[in-house]
């Protein structure tokens, strides 16, 4: 049985394997890659009827619309690499462009190399801003193996899990730690647990160590090795004392209590670390974190918040608020309450530190212990216990507030933020939303007369879409066009005024020519075009030519579209930007309009090379009769060594003499009236004396007795 004629999605998906073999195979920039990507678009593109195509990723092949899609190709260059890359569905929008077709394979085949590391294809690709292709990761739980646990355990467990349904059924939300996708439990097959929650899994595993490294595993920090279950306590420490907390308050006593013995253990600087870090903020701001410190033996307790005052953040009647905190028992309060009182009178001659020392270990700690939290109320009476007051210079300080705000620079802080958030945003369109509002800053700073900042900000951004052009070319263009925008024909009129000024505005000028660069050429193009603005175009013309190395590659690239205005500038823009741009002013020698070719055979002239030189040469022999006089001029305005020698190869062809010898008389009065004499073109005279017999032709005649005469001198 013969197999039916392709669809168009099996067409497309070969299309698309052939790249991902062609990137596998090829540099990204090979033109092979380029046409298997067009190709590819092309096939894309060919897919009617359908707002997104949807692949499911399966062993050998793909399955769109409940149909396996197969073949050698396809299963080895996109099945095989999806399933590596952990890809279970791929969803194309028919629309995408061929920049993220190419991305997507390049990616693809970065992903070979990526083994076991925690980045995803679907986060390339975002980081590219590739939106119209989307790829849906299969999940990678973690298994954690807690194998066949004691029966009074699974009881314990049991019981928890029964109070939450109670909970549950009277509407409590479900709140979740980490995603429930996150890990598997993997259980001794004779257990009679269905399922588990992190809760359970803290009861079942009965080791707070165990539980932290666990956890560890469940996000995306670096799992800590065989042997390290004291460095995931530290790293875990909140959410397992979270967990240990929304047990039943029994149960929790215990586990509160294993968790002390396991912070006790640590060693002591480790330990100390883990209070100024999470324990002892943890208890100022009632979070569960603060209450193992309720089975601390006294000593240890008194130790653990005397650091408190050892931070100098606090007086001592912070002590009173943990405390408060702890909710001890009475009869265990007395005992450390003298405790504490004995370490405060004791601590305070050790209390003459140098108030520098004092002041950088306040602000060490100072992060760590201010919250703000808004969304529930605070009782603010506890505060009494911080050493911290309002005092005048405070006072003027907070006064000094409004003036500083009502004096800050919101334009260039907004252009700052904007920058920033162009430079990390991959997707070009939400780019351009950031670049519009950033084009209205610049209006703002170009109305305001802050032209060195405008100056300062454009280059900014100039800097931006150099550093992005190699990753992300279309936001980088994005910026480009956002300056070419803002220089409308109004501002670039502004800028060859500042420019046509006195010395004292040239250099603002200029700054904002280096800034905007090639950007301002569209906007004095369309100034010369347009017929309101032609009494500021010999400005614009002038600061042309002033900045011709940085104009002249665009100038030139536009000049075969300008009209006959644009033309003549850019041409004489050209002469100023030196040797390099013969071609392009030879083929304005012939132009329809008289003062555009006589603008390039000056422009010719000032460039002053050999080759420029030998193109006005061939105008006297070639062009238009009309123009020789205009050629003639130009050739003399170069340096007398290359007129002289274009001079004697004219002279030296008879055909040129013998049919403009009127020309050749007048080059030849010139190039022996130099200063040079007849020097060089001994055998062109002789040549030209030979044709004195041609009676018949006076002007002839009459130029080879002027070669005998110079001849004979």
């Amino acid at each position: 049985m013969t197999r039916g004629a392709a669809t168009p999605v099996e067409d497309f998906l070969q299309l698309l394997a052939r790249a991902v073999r062609q990137f596998h195979t090829y540099p990204a920039t090979s033109p092979l890659c380029a046409d298997a990507v067009t190709a590819c678009h092309t096939g894309l593109q060919a897919i009617d009827q359908r707002e997104r195509l949807t692949c499911r990723v399966a062993p050998d092949g793909l399955i769109v619309d409940e149909t396996h899609i197969g073949g050698t190709l396809v299963s080895q260059e996109l099945a095989r690499r999806l399933r590596t890359a952990r890809v279970a569905t791929l969803d194309f929008d028919p629309h995408a462009m061929p920049r993220h077709l190419s991305l997507f394979c390049a990616r693809l085949v970065q992903c070979d190399g990526l083994g076991k590391t925690a980045t995803t294809l679907a986060e390339l690709l975002a980081d590219d801003g590739v939106d119209t292709i989307v790829a849906a990761m299969a999940p990678r739980p973690e298994v954690l193996d807690v194998g066949g646990p004691a029966a009074p355990l699974c009881e314990l467990v049991a019981h928890e899990q029964q109070r939450r349904q109670t909970w549950f059924a009277s509407g409590v939300p479900v709140n979740y730690l980490y995603p429930p996708d996150k890990g598997w439990v993997r259980f001794d097959p004779g257990t009679s647990l269905n399922h588990v929650s992190l809760a359970d899994l803290a009861v079942l595993v009965n080791d707070p160590a165990a539980v932290a490294a666990m956890l560890l595993r469940l996000t995306d920090d670096e799992p800590a090795s065989p042997g390290e279950g004291t460095s995931a306590l530290e790293q875990k420490f909140s959410d397992v004392a979270t967990l240990f907390a929304s047990l039943d308050p029994t149960l929790a006593r215990v586990m509160f209590g294993k968790l002390t013995r396991a912070v006790l253990e640590l060693e002591p600087r480790r330990r100390q670390d883990l209070l100024r870090r999470t324990i002892l903020p943890g208890l100022l701001d009632g979070r569960p974190d603060g209450g193992v410190l309720r089975d601390f033996p006294d000593v240890d307790l008194v130790d653990s918040l005397f650091l408190l005052l050892d931070l100098e953040a606090a007086a001592p009647e912070v002590l009173t608020t943990a405390l408060h905190r702890l909710d001890l028992p009475a009869s265990r309060r007395d005992e450390v309450v003298p405790l504490l009182n004995a370490r405060l009178e004791g601590a305070k001659s050790s209390r003459e530190e140098p108030d520098d020392c004092r002041q950088r270990e306040i602000d060490r700690l100072a992060g760590g212990l201010i919250r703000v939290d808004g969304a529930q109320g605070k009782d603010f009476s506890e505060f009494t216990a911080f050493d911290l007051s309002i005092d005048e210079q405070a006072s003027a300080a907070m006064d000094a507030l409004h003036d500083a705000i009502a004096s800050t620079n919101v334009p260039v802080v907004r252009l700052g933020l904007l920058a920033n958030l162009v430079r990390l945003q991959p997707n070009p369109t939400v780019a351009e939303t950031f670049l519009r509002e950033a084009v209205v800053l610049f209006g703002h700073l170009d109305r305001s007369g802050r032209r060195q900042e405008l100056a300062s900000w454009a280059s900014t951004y100039a800097r931006l879409a150099i550093t992005l052009g190699p990753t992300r070319p279309e936001v980088a263009a994005a910026i480009t066009d956002a300056l070419t925008a803002f220089q409308i024909p109004a501002r670039i009129a502004a800028l060859a005024d500042l420019h046509d000024r006195k010395a004292e505005t040239r250099h603002i000028a200029d700054a904002l020519v280096d800034a905007f660069g090639v950007t301002l050429v569209p906007g004095m193009i369309a100034l010369l075009d347009d017929p309101a603005w032609q009494s500021k175009a010999p400005a614009v013309v002038s600061l042309m030519c002033d900045h011709a190395l940085l104009f002249a590659f665009p100038l030139a690239d536009r000049l075969g579209s300008a009209s006959a205005a644009a033309a003549r500038a850019i041409v004489k823009a050209l002469g100023f930007a030196g040797p390099g741009y013969e071609a392009t002013l030879e083929a304005q020698l012939e132009h329809d309009d008289e003062q555009t070719a006589r603008e390039a055979l000056r422009a010719l002239a000032r460039i002053g090379s050999t080759r420029a030189a030998a193109l006005v040469a061939g105008r006297l022999q070639a062009g238009r009769i009309e123009r020789r006089a205009a050629a003639e001029e130009a050739l003399w305005r170069f340096p007398s060594v290359h007129a002289r020698a274009q001079v004697r190869q004219l002279l030296g062809r008879r055909e040129f003499v013998v049919g403009s010898p009127d020309l050749a008389s007048r080059l030849l009065t010139r190039a022996t009236n130099n200063g040079a004499g007849t020097a060089g073109l001994q055998d062109v005279l002789a040549g030209i004396e030979s044709l004195r017999f041609r009676f018949w032709n006076p002007g002839l005649v009459r130029v080879a007795m002027k070669a005998r005469e110079l001849r004979a001198r």
